[in-house]
């Protein structure tokens, strides 16, 4: 089992908790070989127009990671 990483707006509304999934804004949680990346929603309404959003950006991060993951080794 990998790591887990939170993806958590800046400027939002509220402080969001980045322990397991619970936070109030309902995170989106997405599951890769590398581990799990937790996208949280942004409560000021910054991405309610584009449903996909989460899952495109939990895609990008886990990308980020596998390449940075790459360079170290």
């Amino acid at each position: 089992m990998g790591e887990t990483f939170h993806v958590v707006p800046i400027d939002d509304w509220c402080d969001h908790e980045e322990v397991q999934d619970s936070c109030a804004c309902g995170p989106h949680a997405e599951f890769f070989s590398q581990g799990t990346v937790i996208v949280h929603h942004a409560l000021d309404g910054r991405h309610s127009d584009d449903p996909s959003w989460p899952r495109r950006r939990a895609a990008d991060v886990a990308l980020e990671i596998s390449m940075s993951e790459e360079e170290n080794a």
